[in-house]
Order: C-alpha cells, then sequence, then structure tokens
C-alpha cells in the first residue's frame, strides 16, 4: 500500500484511498476471484484495480457511496477480464469495427428516456447490454469519465471506446424502439 500512497499527491488522497483500500479491498478479491477461479491472480487484478485508482482518485468523493462502490467494482471486474485475455482466453474479446459508422438522423429515444420519468425501464435496458458496452456505458454516463479516461482505465484506444459508446447507445435506442412499438398496439 506503501507505493500506491507515494503515487498520490496530497494527504487528502491518501486519506481516500486508505478508506477505499480498507474497505472495498475484501469485496474487490472475492470478485476478481470469483471470475478468475485463481486467488493469486484475484490477487493481482485487485492491485491492478488499486493502481488505476491511483490514477482517478478525484473522482472518488465519497467512500462509502454507491457509485464508489460500483466504480472500484467495475474497475476490478476490468483487470479481471484483462487477465482472462492474457491466459489466453477469446471470451471477453471485442472486434474493433473497422467500418465507418453514421450516426441517424432520426430523433434520439435514448435522450427522450433519460430526460423524462422512464429511468426504471433504461437501467433494465443497460443491464441487458453485453458486459464491454454496459461498463463503457456506466464509465462514461455514470462515473462521467472522458473517453481517454475510460481509455486509460480499460487498457484500450480512445477509438474503441468511441465504438463501444456507440455500440451501446444503439443497442440501447434499439431496445427502447421496441418498447415504443409495443405500447403502441
Amino acid at each position: 500500500m506503501i507505493m500506491f500512497l507515494s503515487m498520490l499527491d496530497t494527504a487528502e488522497e491518501q486519506e481516500i484511498f486508505v478508506a477505499l483500500y480498507n474497505k472495498y479491498r475484501y469485496l474487490m478479491w472475492y470478485i476478481a476471484n470469483d471470475m478468475l477461479k485463481d486467488a493469486q491472480l484475484a490477487e493481482d487484478a485487485v492491485q491492478e484495480a488499486f493502481l488505476s485508482v491511483t490514477k482517478h482518485i478525484n473522482k472518488i468523493q465519497d467512500v462509502g457511496n454507491s457509485k464508489t462502490k460500483k466504480f472500484l467494482l467495475t474497475i476490478v471486474k476490468n483487470k479481471s477480464i484483462d487477465i482472462i485475455r492474457k491466459n489466453g482466453s477469446t471470451k471477453y474479446e471485442d472486434w474493433e469495427e473497422n467500418d465507418r459508422f453514421v450516426a441517424k438522423n432520426s430523433p434520439d429515444l435514448l435522450d427522450d428516456y433519460i430526460t423524462k420519468d422512464n429511468y426504471s425501464y433504461l437501467l433494465k435496458c443497460i443491464a441487458n447490454l453485453s458486459e464491454i458496452y454496459k461498463i463503457v456505458f456506466e464509465y462514461k454516463y455514470l462515473h462521467q469519465l472522458t473517453d481517454g479516461e475510460i481509455a486509460d482505465l480499460l487498457n484500450v484506444s480512445k477509438k474503441v471506446v468511441n465504438v463501444r459508446v456507440y455500440r451501446a447507445r444503439k443497442q440501447l435506442q434499439e431496445m427502447l424502439e421496441k418498447e415504443i412499438l409495443s405500447h403502441e398496439q
């Protein structure tokens, strides 16, 4: 932990980090171990996650907040997925889109749902996204990270982040269109 603390600039950041570490390290290890089925690899994933946290400590205001917990668990899940990929599994591998994509000129139903009182259905749709899109969507809209920060956390390029955000929005748009059609019939 001393190595992590030396990476932080202020005493306040160090205090927040220590509180995060003490509160969430076992839960993070449990999540990583559940995914990796290996205690040592789980420990590696947690250490990598905390290394990422030191780079984004300014995003955390309240240690006990559910958003903070979700942020940390998302990071450790991603680090676990990275380890799975390094060990040769393609289960979580994604494919970059080679073709250019063009946004539709149709109204953005996602924005309508966000601005209206349809959150419960929108949350169900987000939960149904595939994991790689859900993670990016949560980082972007829930944690309000920039594409560069998300790319850094996921160890991918900004272009990959941009494509994943686009695909997540597209999938959500399609789910919402189906919902609207079902209510019109």
